[in-house]
């Protein structure tokens, strides 16, 4: 998918395509409902997407999440269904970007499906920056839940993917509001993790979202239909509904990142469902 966004072209890049369990997708939601919208395998697991953009400018390269990357074990690799190789930067190479043109990462948060291509990792395990020329940004409020080792956050985490961040990256904290590069802002939407952030592409009087796993498929439009994993789901039920109110009476486009059919789309109110999305991109 290319989308052009007045100054921006913005591009979805597979980071990986990977299944993940139906309950941990959907929450609250039974499953003799979510499964009319998502089928689930014999394992009970339903297909995600894993859809990083790369946005180009004429002056900056930025990408935004890394999907999982190519440095997990066979076992984490059959469990998720893990796509094998690199797929991230298979997806830049059809694009005709190397690596070293990346001037600018973002996370919308540093669970390990967003995070995990940010580093390589050699035959004997020593890990490198996969966009060594980037500048790596993450929300100061993330950061710290990351980095603070918290027993209830130690299994959200990779601490080895968080020291080498610090380690490794010019590693730049930003606010909620703040512009990473003209034309690109952070908004801090809370409820998947404390920290999590949305961005907000504007260029010519057009906004394109990247609402991360606030809302991170066509399916979870709906108040109550989140993810298991959110550390504050009453923030996701009030901030979603917030977001996508400004979607749609804004004609924002959204970019999903979990949605195994959508890339992109607009959004609409609606009496029933709260909101629908219309004038989606497919793939797949």
């Amino acid at each position: 998918m290319s989308l052009n966004l007045g100054n921006w072209q913005l591009d979805t890049v597979n980071g990986g395509m990977f299944r993940l369990d139906g309950g941990v997708m959907f929450g609250v939601v039974p499953q003799q409902i979510w499964k009319h919208v998502a089928i689930p395998d014999s394992k009970n697991r339903i297909q995600c997407a894993n859809h990083c953009v790369l946005a180009r400018d004429g002056s900056h390269t930025v990408l935004v999440d890394t999907g999982y990357g190519g440095k997990y074990a066979l076992l984490d690799r059959k469990f998720y269904d893990m796509e094998p190789g690199e797929p991230l930067l298979e997806g830049l190479a059809q694009l005709g970007v190397l690596p070293e043109a990346v001037d600018c990462v973002v996370f919308s948060h540093l669970h390990f499906d967003h995070v995990g291509g940010s580093m390589r990792q050699d035959a004997a395990k020593r890990l490198s920056l996969t966009f060594p020329n980037a500048q790596h940004v993450v929300g100061r409020i993330e950061w710290e839940n990351a980095s603070s080792c918290l027993p209830e956050l130690v299994t959200a985490y990779s601490s080895q993917e968080v020291i080498s961040l610090r380690e490794l990256t010019r590693l730049r904290l930003v606010e909620d509001g703040e512009e990473i590069v003209p034309g690109l802002a952070a908004r801090l939407t809370g409820g998947h993790t404390e920290g999590h952030l949305s961005f907000m592409f504007r260029s010519n009087g057009q906004t394109a979202c990247y609402p991360g796993d606030i809302c991170p498929s066509t399916y979870h439009l709906r108040r109550m239909w989140h993810l298991s994993y959110d550390v504050l789901p009453l923030e996701t039920r009030r901030n979603k509904p917030r977001l996508l109110a400004e979607a749609a009476d804004d004609g924002w486009w959204m970019l999903w990142n979990h949605d195994p059919t959508a890339v992109v789309s607009r959004v609409n109110r609606d009496e029933k469902r709260e909101f629908v999305a219309v004038d989606s991109s497919k793939t797949l």
